[in-house]
């Protein structure tokens, strides 16, 4: 199997069904701005990192099949490496310039499709939002594609409140560098937080 093997979308579909269902009933999961996400077209979406649920959950609050990158040692495992691929995801060497997995990063918006980015590179251990890496500017700069923020306001706890805040589309101009869009996405990220406290 390649790492561009995916399920039939039929049974994202489904398989979206029933994690929504979860979220319904077992966390007070709330979405919040979902109008902010274009219906079609290039986009990425670049969200704080709590969980690694965090893929599933946004692609639950969305109405786009979405992509995401995920780090190469969770391939090792025949199991979840195969599960992992079904639903999109594709390999990323953290720690060094992967430029396989940046390439493929860019091919997805700019053939119309939708990634998810964690631009702190990690998850966060104090559920603060850390500092962003240049790599998800470099990705919406070279496909031309809006960036969608996204604050995941937790904890994952059993009947406890799990709010999804998207913000408004930020469209990468001319006159962005990479630092300068990136400061603009963390920027924005960091109010959806803020914001969703209490949620």
């Amino acid at each position: 199997m390649t790492e561009d093997a995916r399920i039939p979308p039929f049974v994202y579909w489904i398989s979206k069904a029933i994690v929504v269902t979860g979220l319904k009933v077992f966390l007070r999961w709330k979405v919040v701005g979902r109008e902010n996400i274009p219906k079609s077209g290039p986009l990425l979406f670049g969200s704080n990192h709590i969980s690694n649920f965090d893929p599933i959950v946004i692609g639950a609050s969305t109405n786009r099949q979405v992509r995401f990158m995920a780090k190469h040692e969770l391939f090792k495992s025949p199991i979840i490496g195969r599960f992992l691929q079904y639903f999109g995801a594709f390999s990323v060497r953290r720690g060094m310039q992967d430029t396989t997995a940046i390439r493929q990063a860019i091919s997805i918006p700019h053939h119309g499709g939708c990634l998810v980015v964690f631009p702190e590179g990690s998850r966060s251990k104090t559920g603060e939002v850390g500092k962003g890496l240049p790599g998800v500017a470099l990705i919406a700069r070279k496909a031309n594609a809006p960036i969608v923020p996204v604050a995941i306001v937790g904890p994952y706890q059993w009947f406890k409140p799990l709010t999804v805040r998207f913000g408004q589309p930020l469209t990468p101009s001319p006159d962005d560098t990479n630092e300068s869009l990136l400061e603009k996405l963390m920027t924005s990220i960091r109010q959806l937080k803020n914001a969703g406290h209490g949620a």
